[in-house]
């Protein structure tokens, strides 16, 4: 192969591997994720199979908790919750009324790693957010 060849070659993988850049670049900013406004019910979100989908009411403060280890949980239908709900944001100081999924986390296993959960939880809907009340539920 001559000099010229392999310079018009590596000009061409070059090119390829830009187009290739650019266009996954303008795809990831092209749709930004739409946030609901504050306090405004979120579009609901399609379970998984085999997902269970309950209402859950999430209280205004989290507490103090020891799981693996000490942490702060938030306290859904008046017990203590160890786990996180993926794609809630909470904020103290009100109360949340939420649709969640709760789906295997480890499917076809039958041994989990100790220190897990079997379960995790995922936010379809945001039902209702409002400020809880001073010295009430």
């Amino acid at each position: 192969m001559s000099m010229a060849m392999a310079a018009a070659l590596r000009r061409s993988i070059v090119l390829v591997a830009l187009a290739g850049v650019i266009a996954g670049l303008s795809c990831a900013g092209s749709a930004p994720e739409a946030t609901p406004a504050k306090g405004a019910p979120s579009p609901a979100v399609a379970p998984a199979a085999g997902g269970a989908v309950r209402e859950v009411v999430v209280g205004p403060e989290q507490v103090e908790c020891t799981g693996a280890a000490p942490q702060r949980c938030l306290v859904v239908d008046g017990e203590l919750f160890y786990d996180a709900i993926e794609g809630f944001r909470y904020e103290a100081g009100y109360r949340y009324r939420l649709r969640i999924e709760e789906y295997d986390r480890w499917p076809g296993q039958a041994e989990i790693p100790q220190d897990a959960g079997r379960y995790g939880y995922r936010l379809m809907e945001l039902l209702e957010k409002r400020p809880a009340v001073a010295g009430g539920s």
